[in-house]
Order: C-alpha cells, then structure tokens, then sequence
C-alpha cells in the first residue's frame, strides 16, 4: 500500500512540475490566448443561437408553381421565396417540407415505400434579404396537386408556415390511330376555314407557312421554286392548303362503367381510363384550336365529390382549360348511369355534333342509344378501350 502512495505521490509531483514549466515556456501566453478566443466563441455561438430562435418568427416564407397547369410528362418550376424582415442575419435556415412523388424533384430519387418526398432548402440570410430558389420538378402523373405548409425546426418546437400553392397536371394529349376513319359529319358542302380531321388528298393550292403549321403540310417543291424564282419572299416556306368543311361541333362522351364478365382487373381498368383521358385531351385541344364547340361528359366521380362531369358544347381556350382541370382532379371510379348522360344529350335534340364515346365494354344500352342519335343526323363514332389498348401495345412491340 506504501508502495503505491509514493507512486502516486511521484507521478503528482511530476505532473505539477511540468505544468509549471509549461507556464514558464514561452509557448503558454499563445496558447492562453487561443484557449480564451475558444472560449469567448463558443459563449458567442450560444448567444446567437439564443437570439436566432427568437428572430426565426421574422421570416416570411411562400412558394408557387410556374404554370397553373401542364400536361403529364411535362416540367414545371418551383419558386421557393425567403425573406428577412429583421435586422438579425439567420444563419443555416433549414426549412423543410413534403412534396409527392409524382412531383418528382430532379436529381431525387425517392424511397419506393413512401409516398411523398422530404427535402430541405438551406438559406443563409443576411438582415432584410429576399432569396429566391428555383426547383425543377418533373410531372409524372395525372392529377391535381396541393402543397400546404413548411417548417423550420427550432430547440423548442418548430416554426410552421402556411404557404399553399397547387397545380393541375392535364393527362398527356395522345393521338388516336389516324387510321381510324373521322366521323360522317365532316361530308357536308358549306366550306369553312378550319375543320378537326383534314384530309389529305383535299387540295385547294399552296400558301405561305404560318406559325403552327406541321411539318407534314410544308411542299418542298414549291417552297423550292418560289426560293429561287422572282419572288423572294420573307418566309421560302410554302404549305398545302387544304379544302375544309364547316362541321365545327364536337362531343366526348367517357364510360367508366365496368361489367362484371369483361375480364378487366382494377390495374387494367386504370390503364384503360388513363388512355381514354390521353385520347380525350388530344381531341379536345385539337378541335378547340380549330374553332370548334366541344363538349365533354363522364360518368366518373369529381374532386368535390361529384358523380357526373359535364361540359355542354362551348368553344375557347378557358373553356377548353376547365375541362382539362376537371380531367386532372377526376377519379377512376364509376360514379352513375352512363345512359342517362346519354339521354341528356338526345333530349337537348341536337343534332349536328360530331360524338365519340369510349367504353370498356360495349352494352345495348349504349348501342341503342348511339344509332338514336346517328339517326337524328349526328356523327356517332363509339371506341371501345380493350381494343385501343391492346392495338396501341401491337404497334409499340
């Protein structure tokens, strides 16, 4: 026991004479110096911590989307907006948020199991500074989508903000086979300027290119001649001018009714959905882009709950935007008789439209009321999805 109190006695005595050395050396006063700039940091440090918990509630935070609307596939932007309204500078704001997975963030590859996407914008904010971030965000799926609130996590709780911003994604506009023959209604002698389904053998002349005109019309033998003759014009561009008929009416009509011996699976029936809303989109936009009237009607259950949507016959560009923003909220969910969508149309008596009607599954229904309102003098044509489907698949193989 003696024997271990001198050796702690000797190694203390040795530990308390180097220390003094060390106060001796030359190397002590920097070393002091250093331990207490350590130290007066570090009191620094936790004061402004202190003090930017309390100036976290002088940021003002909002975001929004570039577009109010655009189609599945399509890119989008957006534009986070941080503002400091204090004089204390904010250092390493971390303000976090959720966004879904179909709103897929470029360069983020999201968990499959979950959901939505978690990410954090950092700002360094210096007195009254505005910043604004952009992110780009790619739209992969149908619908309608709206971001609530933010927050910014603090020692004792977390600052929420509300900043709401939302955006519809339109379905992706699909061309239909144009093998597949326009309705009768495009037969008739009055001539207009504009018509849905153009044929291409129905020639009137050339004329200069417009902005808008496809590829497809451009005759590169008379843009070649009026190049290199005595004309000269501005646009050397010259395009087939075709002969149009006045036939300016045009109703959609979607079956989301499923029988039960169609042998289609609920996977299936939301693939087949998706592509009468694709087909819908492009036919709607095309013939509103061409002066027509269009109408849209579905027996499928809305965003406010809704079991039918209705678009009676109007033309423009607004009318044309609701009944994309109504398709972007629409459920794939049978919501009522779609004869009786139907009906309304006959009992209105029209009588000069150009119908087309997507079901899954051809009924008697259906068919008898179609050939009632091809009799009164509309074009009927009726599409049956399974069909479309499977053609579309063939082709892409």
């Amino acid at each position: 026991m003696k024997d271990i109190v001198d050796v702690f006695i000797g190694f203390l005595a040795k530990l308390i004479e180097g220390f003094v050395r060390f106060l001796l050396s030359p190397v002590f006063p920097y070393v002091f110096w250093v331990l207490v700039s350590a130290l007066v940091l570090w009191i620094l440090w936790k004061i402004y911590l202190r003090l930017r918990e309390k100036n976290l509630k002088n940021i003002s935070y909002s975001r929004e989307f570039t577009e109010k609307g655009v189609y599945a596939g399509d890119e989008v932007e957006l534009i986070e907006t941080v503002v400091n309204n204090g004089f204390f500078p904010l250092i390493a704001v971390d303000i976090e948020a959720y966004l879904y997975n179909e709103l897929r963030l470029s360069g983020f590859e999201p968990p499959k199991r979950d959901g939505m996407q978690y990410f954090i914008s950092r700002f360094n904010l210096w007195p009254y500074m505005r910043i604004r971030r952009r992110h780009k965000l790619t739209c992969l799926k149908r619908g309608h989508y709206r971001l609530q609130s933010a927050v910014v996590q603090k020692k004792l709780g977390e600052e929420v903000f509300e900043c709401p911003a939302e955006i519809y994604v339109y379905p992706r506009p699909f061309e239909i086979d144009p093998a597949l023959p326009a309705v009768s209604m495009m037969q008739g002698e009055e001539r207009a300027l504009r018509q849905l389904f153009a044929d291409p053998f129905s020639l009137s002349g050339v004329r200069d290119y417009r902005f808008g005109d496809s590829v497809s019309q451009i005759n590169f033998k008379a843009s070649a001649k009026t190049w290199l003759g005595s004309r000269r014009s501005a646009t050397p561009l010259m395009v087939n001018d075709r002969d149009f008929c006045a036939a300016r009416r045009l109703c959609v009509f979607m079956d989301y009714h499923l029988e039960r011996d169609c042998g289609i699976d609920g996977e299936e029936y939301e693939k087949l959905t998706e592509l009468a809303l694709s087909y819908s989109a492009h036919i709607i936009r095309n013939a509103v882009y061409e002066g027509y009237s269009v109408g849209f009607y579905a027996n499928c259950k809305g965003q406010d709950g809704t079991m039918f949507q209705r678009f009676p016959l109007e033309g423009g560009e607004p009318h044309m935007l609701d009944i994309f923003r109504t398709m972007a909220a629409m459920r794939a969910a049978d919501g009522g008789s779609f004869p009786a969508l139907l009906d309304e149309l006959l009992e209105s008596g029209e009588n000069s439209a150009e119908i087309l009607i997507f079901v899954l599954c051809d009924t008697p229904e259906t068919d008898a009321r179609a050939f009632e309102l091809e009799r009164r003098g509309n074009g009927v044509r009726v599409y049956s999805l399974p069909e479309l489907f499977f053609s579309e698949e063939a082709g892409n193989e």
